[in-house]
Parts: structure tokens; C-alpha cells; sequence
């Protein structure tokens, strides 16, 4: 087990780290997620012992690997690292390029059992300007693996692939890691990567841990709404608390639909995901003007209010038969899928 305990960090003023705590399991997965600055880098980078821990612990299984008194080198930490760009050396080639870093006279024999394992057995004595960017990170992911570390970090390796390589390399990855049983932990910006990779999630913003938990819990039960509007496809919908329920533009709602039912009434931001809306016919309901598919969901356009005021929103694409243009409806969100935000302190 990794674990990260009360770390801070700055860069002369600037506070990119405040007091982060988080564990990180065995043959698991945690991915680190923000907008860019918000110090997943920065964190990725004290694990691995290219910074200098200024304050808490970070610790593997026990033993201590940085704190403001210790510094273990990055060779001796058993953590392999996995960069954007991969980060071959071009001289070598791939071969000597996964060899590089072990020891002993069966270092070629363990690299060609890790090509293999990857896919790229016939490519071993080719140079890495000759490979595509997807086999450069399977080349990478080889060599950070071929020391079998007890840590896997990974600093966005795919971003800059196409989503169907970038689909079948993250498969690849958290299989690997489920095997050998390594920690792993993934940078990235990318909420649909977090939940194809991610065991748990650890939601950074401006240095600050905002929350953890599981992919599907984030998604489906936010706690903030950096993580609401982070996750999914959300819609900001402005809205009213009241004793009775919850007045939205699409409707008159129960408080269960709300992540936290106890929210003090008044004026809000309500956010939810198009995938937790259900439509229903209601002949006193919402009269639909357009529908527009777009991607994997619709877009549906109402008319709502005494004067006919239009409004889009989007929602699941499987529509009942009944859900047409010129029919009415009423939209009611899951139940505790909409997070509440307060108007006036936002």
C-alpha cells in the first residue's frame, strides 16, 4: 500500500499542494483528477522522488519514502514511471530500450518476456522513431514494468492518441497491474479515462483534495460541485429550495432527488447529469418543440412557463415511443443524482 499523508508543497509562493491524504491499494488503481495547475503532477512527481517532500510523509508498505528529514532515491523506491511522451531513448532500440535499468545476465530474456506481454515481440530490434505512438507507450509501459516495482505511476500517457488506442492501451495497463499486483496511479484530466481506469479517485483542485471515492459514486453522487460539473455531462440548471421540494424550469421536484436532502432553502444552481434524467408523458407537462440527437444522448427543446419561454436540455437517447415532438412531458432526475449549489455564494 502507498500511502500519502498530510502533504503540502509550493514553488516560492505559490501553494501547489495543501495537506493531501490518500491511500492507494495493492493491484488497484487510483487516479489522480483536475484541471490543469491543480498539483496532480506535482504529486505524481514527490511519489516517484523527483522533488523533494517539504512537508508529511509519503510511505510504501510501511517504509518511509520521502519526508521533509528522508529522501530515498528514485532508483532505490521500486517505482516505475510511465510520461506522456514515453520518454524512449532513441539510440537504443526497443529491446535495449526495456533492458535498460535491469541487471544480472537474464536482463534481454526478462525484456523479451515484457515486449511480448505488451504485444510487440517482433519489434524488439527496431528504434523507437520507427514505432507508432501507441506501440512508444506499450514500449514504455514494458520498460516501467520489466523491474517489477511495487509502484506504476502514469502522467498522462495517452492523451495525446486516438480514443480508440487510447481505449485498448488503458485496458492493457490496469490488467497488468491487477496481475503483478502493483499500486497503480494515473494522472489525468480526463473523466472518461478515470472511469474506464480507476479503482478510486482522489479530485484535486488548486492543490486542494476536494474528495475521493469510487468512479461511479463520483459520478452518480457528487459531494461538490467541482466534481459535479467535472464527471459526466452535466446540465446547470437554476432553481429554488422550499420546505416542499425543489422548483426547477423542468419542474417541480421531491428533495430526494437532491445528493444532500438537507440543504437550507433558497436560491441554487442545481447540477445533474443528462444520463440521470427520466422523461415520462404528462399532458399537463412540458411541451416538446424539437429533439436533436447528439452523440449518445438527446437534446430536447420545451416550452415551459406562461409565456412559452424555450428551453434545451439534454438527456439518455433511449426515449420511450410516446416522447415526441408536440407531446408534453414531465423530467424527474434520480433519485440523489442533482447537486445543489447556492446561488449566492457562487
Amino acid at each position: 500500500m502507498l500511502v500519502v499523508n498530510k502533504v503540502s508543497h509550493r514553488f516560492s509562493k505559490n501553494v501547489a499542494l495543501n495537506d493531501i491524504s490518500f491511500e492507494c491499494k495493492a493491484g488497484e488503481v487510483t487516479c489522480l483528477i483536475g484541471h490543469s495547475g491543480c498539483g496532480k503532477t506535482t504529486l505524481l512527481r514527490l511519489m516517484a522522488g523527483l522533488l523533494p517532500l517539504q512537508s508529511g510523509e509519503i510511505a510504501l508498505n510501511g517504509s518511509t519514502l520521502a519526508s521533509p528529514s528522508l529522501m530515498v532515491p528514485p532508483e532505490l523506491r521500486s517505482v516505475g514511471m510511465v510520461f506522456q511522451e514515453g520518454a524512449l531513448f532513441p539510440h537504443m532500440s526497443v529491446i535495449d530500450n526495456v533492458a535498460f535499468g535491469l541487471r544480472g545476465n537474464g536482463a534481454k530474456e526478462r525484456a523479451r518476456e515484457w515486449l511480448a506481454r505488451v504485444g510487440l515481440s517482433d519489434y524488439a530490434d527496431r528504434y523507437p522513431d520507427s514505432l507508432s505512438g501507441g506501440q512508444r507507450q506499450r514500449v514504455a509501459l514494458a520498460r516501467a514494468m520489466a523491474p517489477e516495482p511495487a509502484v506504476l505511476l502514469f502522467d498522462e500517457p495517452y492523451a495525446n492518441l486516438d480514443v480508440p488506442l487510447r481505449r485498448t492501451l488503458r485496458k492493457d495497463a490496469r490488467q497488468i497491474i491487477r496481475e503483478t499486483g502493483a499500486v497503480g496511479v494515473f494522472v489525468t484530466h480526463d473523466p472518461d479515462e478515470v472511469l474506464a481506469m480507476g479503482d478510486n479517485v482522489v479530485v484535486l483542485d488548486q492543490g486542494v483534495m476536494v474528495e475521493t471515492g469510487t468512479p461511479q459514486t463520483l459520478y452518480e453522487a457528487p459531494k461538490s460541485r467541482y466534481t459535479a460539473e467535472l464527471f459526466g455531462d452535466p446540465q446547470m440548471i437554476e432553481g429554488v429550495l422550499h420546505d416542499g421540494g425543489v422548483t426547477s424550469p423542468l419542474g417541480e421536484w421531491d428533495r430526494n432527488v437532491l445528493t444532500d436532502p438537507t440543504i437550507a432553502n433558497g436560491p441554487v444552481t442545481l447540477i445533474v447529469d443528462a444520463n440521470q434524467l427520466m422523461l415520462e408523458t404528462d399532458s399537463e407537462g412540458l411541451q416538446i418543440t424539437h429533439i436533436d440527437s447528439i452523440g449518445g444522448l438527446n437534446r430536447v427543446t420545451v416550452k415551459h412557463g406562461l409565456e412559452g419561454a424555450s428551453r434545451d436540455f439534454e438527456c439518455p437517447r433511449d426515449l420511450s415511443a410516446d416522447i415526441l415532438v408536440g407531446s408534453r412531458l414531465r423530467v424527474t432526475p434520480k433519485f440523489g443524482t442533482v447537486f445543489a449549489a447556492r446561488t449566492l455564494l457562487d
